[in-house]
């Protein structure tokens, strides 16, 4: 079990693609991930080509608190007293259980529209090297982020649960994980794998097909509690 995570860990390493199955108990949907500093037009059209979900971007909890970077939820609690009805649609837990990891959208200011896959490699990329940055420099990568990049954006920030799978066990935080153990910078580029002709999530069947055919390790979330817990987590 653990050398199919070793090959799944040198993947992300070296800028390739991994699968994350999160648990038939959850959302049950396998996620396309690569590391955030590998990032490139053509990883993001495969995603958007070949996955077909949302594109989003992990960050562990350490770097969203260098960027002060909010839940989104919290954005709407504290814009309802202005907007009393928008508190009617704060999603507290998810269908699935626990709490939405969506934080704010992002385009880095030297982008046009944002939302072509140059584009959005270009802020995913920046994002990737100014949180690499926010490791050693914490208020020098806080300047950055807020000088380079502008909200709303096509680009959606996930936020990891501090206590990684102590606290949340989603996509958000299996890649994050993953992220860390493969020695990268704990941002990661995700993305649903859907099924064009169920029009619904791919299943895991279709995902180990898929994987097979392209050499991508498929990893389930079980496996990375249980690498979690070997180095004293949960």
């Amino acid at each position: 079990m653990f050398s199919e995570l070793e090959l799944a860990l040198t993947a992300l390493s070296r800028g390739d693609f991994v699968l994350i199955h999160d648990s038939k108990e959850r959302e049950n949907e396998i996620d396309l991930v690569v590391a955030a500093q590998h990032i490139t037009p053509d990883k993001v059209a495969t995603m958007r080509r070949e996955a077909g979900g949302l594109i989003c971007v992990a960050l562990s909890w350490r770097l969203a608190s260098v960027y002060g970077l909010p839940y989104l939820t919290e954005i709407l609690r504290v814009a309802s007293s202005n907007y009393p009805f928008l508190r009617r649609l704060i999603m507290e837990e998810t269908p699935y259980g626990g709490r939405p990891a969506f934080s704010i959208t992002v385009n880095h200011r030297g982008v046009y529209t944002g939302i072509s896959d140059a584009e959005r490699s270009y802020t995913i990329s920046r994002l990737a090297e100014i949180s690499a940055l926010a490791l050693s420099d914490a208020d020098n990568a806080k300047s950055r982020f807020y000088s380079e990049f502008s909200s709303p954006g096509h680009v959606h920030l996930l936020v990891a649960a501090r206590n990684l799978l102590e606290e949340r066990r989603g996509h958000t935080e299996l890649s994050v994980f993953m992220a860390e153990r493969a020695g990268v910078t704990p941002v990661t580029v995700l993305c649903e794998m859907l099924d064009s002709v169920s029009h619904r999530a791919l299943g895991r069947g279709g995902a180990l097909r898929y994987a097979e055919e392209r050499g991508i390790p498929f990893v389930e979330g079980d496996m990375l509690v249980q690498a979690y817990r070997s180095i004293g987590g949960v």
